[in-house]
């Protein structure tokens, strides 16, 4: 049985700018559950930041495997 691709994750610094984008939108929000919900969806692009660095790879190695800068 073939198994799809796994796609790598992306560099943690690409999780943590999301991350910042989403408070800042939180901060924004005038309805308390909106700002609860982007509250969770900004701490889980952490965790996935803090998940991508936890394998060993820095922000710019994976930046420099995707043939980036």
């Amino acid at each position: 049985m073939d198994h799809p691709p796994v796609t790598p994750p992306m560099p943690a610094d690409y999780y943590r700018r999301h991350a910042a984008r989403v408070r800042r939108l939180a901060s924004e929000a005038t309805t308390p559950a909106v700002k609860e919900h982007l509250q969770d969806v900004a701490t889980q692009y952490e965790n996935l930041a803090e998940h991508v660095e936890g394998f060993g790879g820095s922000a710019d190695d994976d930046v420099a495997d995707r043939g980036g800068r």
